[in-house]
């Protein structure tokens, strides 16, 4: 049986260099079942979770978890941390979307439709990123199904700020498709969730909410402590507001804090865009 529990921000199992025994020991909520057939009645409130899971880390999986992490903090250059062994980890951002790590077993997808009221699961990863961990993709696949989990799929190349910006305008039409069906909750992860499915719900709130993409930024890191790359997210709103603009300006050639707002007119523009894209 998985387990889940809720964690404070400040002590989340992403986001500092402390060992794995401290990690656990700092779980503050007592745990609650996740096993099928739990009711979906009870839909927790905004907060970071860690679903204890049947790990796929394997024997091999503390090579692979220093790998990936040393890899992550050359290439984005932040302190963060992915524990592959902990399980799936994620954090609820509203009534409609949840960020958080790659689901590892069938198990956490019965989690999330029981425990979190999911019916879609937006996935950006590529499958060498599945594929190197171990999951057992099409048993995931399979337990959507039987779930009736809608499984989307939007890959970007991880730790590539250029293919998160050429990738997020189909990545967060696909999750505010889903968020309009309103007939659950979405599911948006990467590997981590510490960089491309944090960037996607960003752009989806500072391209959809009335926030600018400082605001959202911020709320989304202070539930979940992490660093996705807001460059990406300031280049792929220019994309998408002035693409048939023939005298733009090259994206580089912009100030730091160029597009971090949009005028009302420009939002527009980005809507229809993303609309666009359902059909692409």
């Amino acid at each position: 049986m998985a387990n889940t529990a809720h964690l404070p921000a400040s002590s989340c199992s992403l986001a500092t260099g402390s060992s794995t025994t401290t990690r656990s020991r700092r779980v503050t909520m007592a745990a609650v079942g996740c096993a099928p057939g739990g009711s979906n009645t009870h839909r927790r409130s905004v907060g970071l979770f860690l679903c204890r899971s049947s790990s796929t880390a394997g024997a091999q999986g503390g090579r692979r978890m220093e790998d990936y992490n040393t890899a992550m903090k050359r290439m984005m250059r932040n302190p963060y941390e992915y524990h592959h062994d902990l399980g799936m980890n994620y954090a609820v951002l509203s009534d409609s979307l949840i960020v958080g790590s790659q689901p590892q077993t069938p198990g956490d997808i019965d989690h999330l439709k029981n425990e979190e009221n999911v019916a879609y699961i937006l996935c950006l990863q590529q499958d060498k990123d599945i594929e190197y961990w171990g999951i057992d993709f099409p048993a995931i696949r399979s337990r959507c199904k039987e779930l009736g989990i809608q499984h989307i799929r939007r890959p970007a190349v991880d730790f590539d700020p250029d293919s998160l910006r050429s990738q997020l305008p189909k990545a967060v039409s696909a999750l505010e498709w889903a968020i309009s069906q309103c007939k659950g909750r979405v599911y948006a992860h990467c590997t981590a969730g510490l960089g491309r499915a944090p960037a996607v719900a960003i752009a989806y709130m500072f391209w959809f909410e009335d926030m600018d993409l400082n605001t959202a930024y911020e709320k989304l890191t202070s539930i979940r402590p992490c660093g996705p790359n807001k460059r990406a997210i300031r280049a792929a709103t220019y994309d998408l507001a002035k693409k048939d603009d023939p005298w733009k300006e090259p994206f580089e050639n912009l100030p730091e804090n160029a597009f971090e707002g949009i005028a009302d007119w420009e939002k527009k523009i980005i809507h229809d865009r993303i609309h666009a894209l359902r059909e692409a």
